[in-house]
């Protein structure tokens, strides 16, 4: 008589051919959330740098050049702004650059750079 059902050895391959695939959906899924995560901390960020633009540029007096820092709380994160306004070869044409990073980043390591310019009118 012939015995009907799989072999232990059937049963081993298809298990570790599951425990594979569940090890790669894993990975994919932790992937996800990583990038779902750096998303919201980029869009964050943007959402800072143009507030502090706005801020600057709603301004009535002429901008002076050179480098401000400070630190905001947003969204229960604290983040760094660092604001540098420069001169262009127009003597009526500021260049300002807005760069905005976590607060417990080192410097350098901005998450956006927002560069605009104002014009002296």
């Amino acid at each position: 008589m012939n015995a009907r059902g799989f072999t232990l050895l059937e049963v081993l391959v298809a298990l570790a051919v599951l425990a594979i695939s569940a090890a790669a959906v894993l990975r994919q899924t932790q992937l996800g959330v990583q990038q779902q995560q750096m998303l919201e901390l980029k869009s964050t960020a943007m959402w800072v740098a143009d507030d502090e633009l706005a801020a600057l540029l709603a301004r009535p007096q002429w901008p002076d050049t050179g480098s401000n820092e400070h630190k905001v709380t947003v969204r229960g994160q604290e983040w760094m702004i660092r604001s540098d306004v420069q001169t262009t070869p127009d003597p009526n044409l500021r260049k300002i650059v807005v760069d905005v990073a976590l607060a417990d980043q080192p410097e350098g390591s901005a998450l956006v750079s927002f560069t605009t310019y104002r014009g002296q009118y």
